[in-house]
């Protein structure tokens, strides 16, 4: 029994580190580390709309993590080998369904999307997690694009 025990405090912690090291922030103000000392195409527009949306979360971790803890939860049940590896098989899967859908609750972020029209005339949609700056119609911004994504931070 404590070989088992410590398996699963082993487990937990792995299951804690990996889904600690996915999170990536889609603020404006927070940069990935690798757009440092990169140059970035800066295109200016003016704000023609805001909405308010969800970001959906991570379901993957959640359910990645759910089926380690269904799976350990599940073989403890029985003494049975047989028995145990159905348990277990079944405690995966369980755990994997539960687990996605508390990932994608517990990961949820607010968010917003900017109609903008481009000063070359064009109109784009940009979705962007809610940060430190506010935003308003008619407002001038400046779109940050760095490898095929883009941010909107105000023009001061």
């Amino acid at each position: 029994m404590l070989n088992q025990s410590k398996y699963f405090a082993t487990l937990i912690t792995a299951v804690l580190l990996i889904s600690g090291c996915s999170y990536n922030s889609l603020k404006p103000e927070v940069v990935d580390r690798s757009a440092a000392q990169r140059m970035q195409t800066v295109v200016f527009a003016t704000v023609v709309s805001i909405d308010r949306v969800i970001l959906s979360g991570d379901g993957d971790t959640g359910a990645f993590a759910g089926a380690i803890l269904g799976a350990v939860a599940g073989s403890s049940v029985t003494d049975s080998e047989t028995e145990s590896d159905v348990a277990g098989v079944l405690g995966a899967l369980v755990g994997s369904a539960i687990g996605a859908k508390a990932g994608d609750a517990a990961t949820r972020k607010p968010a917003i999307e900017l109609l903008l029209d481009l000063d070359s005339g064009k109109t784009v949609s940009i979705i962007q997690e809610e940060g430190d700056y506010s935003f308003e119609v008619g407002q001038r911004v400046k779109i940050i694009k760095n490898k095929g994504k883009s941010r909107v931070m105000p023009l001061k």
